[in-house]
């Protein structure tokens, strides 16, 4: 499985001008997590053929990890306080809800294993 923080954090290598060259491996693994965070195949190969493409590639990943973390964050919070007022059903109604809509399978996984965890 590709590093994803790997991934992001070559988002610091980019250039002043808003481009960044990769080699094979570097931009082979870019597009591995492209794919895990739901880039569609041709877009992320189109993407990172220029420097530029590549910038706007590593930011728009950036940006849905950081999108999908903050729906995890926020369903385990719901699922916590449902928790501690003793509402094991409202707490797994709201882990299937999420695990039904997450579109990065990831974080689905996770929610999965809570999910699994309240039982």
């Amino acid at each position: 499985m590709p590093e994803w923080e790997y991934v992001i954090a070559m988002e610091r290598w980019i250039s002043p001008e808003g481009g960044l060259a990769l080699p094979g491996e570097d931009r082979a693994q870019v597009q591995a997590v492209a794919l895990e965070v739901m880039i569609a195949e041709a877009e992320a190969y189109t993407s990172s053929r220029t420097p530029e493409g590549m910038a706007s590639l590593l930011r728009e990943i950036r940006r849905r990890v950081r999108e999908a973390g903050k729906r995890y964050s926020s369903t385990r919070d719901d699922v916590h306080d449902l928790q501690e007022a003793g509402d094991a059903a409202g707490a797994r109604k709201v882990l299937e809800e999420y695990i039904a809509s997450e579109v990065i399978p990831r974080y689905r996984e996770l929610a999965e294993t809570d999910l699994k965890h309240l039982e």
